[in-house]
């Protein structure tokens, strides 16, 4: 088969694809307007709203900042992640999810950078914010609360119990 026989069987399988999916809405939405499905769409909507709102090179920045942590640059990471945050802070605003996942990340790189006191006073400011945010319980507060610990253990020596 050519390839553009393939492309054109790609494009008519997705847009038939899209016309289904075009269909389960309007039926879901025509039967129950304010059931999940509704509610998910508006959620997506709004999301997407706010994506855009970012530059297209912050996608750049991300993409650049795994790959030096893949190769084992974890200082040039660090870099790109400021940056990153930077740049997100800017379109989505501080208290954003994925302005608080970047914090997140910048903090692991630090420690695993050799940062290990950044890396647990980063993480101890990101719980606060979390808790702020999400809520006391919520999975990622959690998660930074643990992490905070991890890193402060490991600045002051070593964690108890390691090898």
């Amino acid at each position: 088969m050519s390839w553009r026989r393939a492309i054109t069987w790609t494009v008519a399988a997705v847009g038939a694809a899209l016309v289904a999916v075009g269909a389960k809405r309007a039926l879901s939405n025509r039967f129950t307007p304010a059931g999940p499905f509704a509610q998910a769409e508006r959620e997506l909507d709004r999301r997407d709203r706010v994506l855009r709102e970012e530059h297209p090179d912050t996608t750049a920045l991300r993409h650049r900042a795994h790959y030096l942590s893949e190769i084992g640059d974890l200082a040039g990471a660090v870099d790109v992640s400021e940056q990153l945050l930077a740049a997100r802070v800017r379109a989505l605003g501080e208290d954003h999810p994925q302005v608080l996942t970047t914090r997140h990340n910048l903090a692991n790189l630090r420690g695993r950078a050799g940062d290990a006191a950044g890396a647990a006073e980063a993480f101890e400011r990101l719980a606060l914010d979390m808790e702020r945010v999400h809520g006391a319980g919520h999975t990622n507060t959690v998660a930074s609360r643990r992490a905070a610990v991890r890193w402060r253990e490991e600045a002051e020596g070593g964690s108890r119990g390691s090898e």
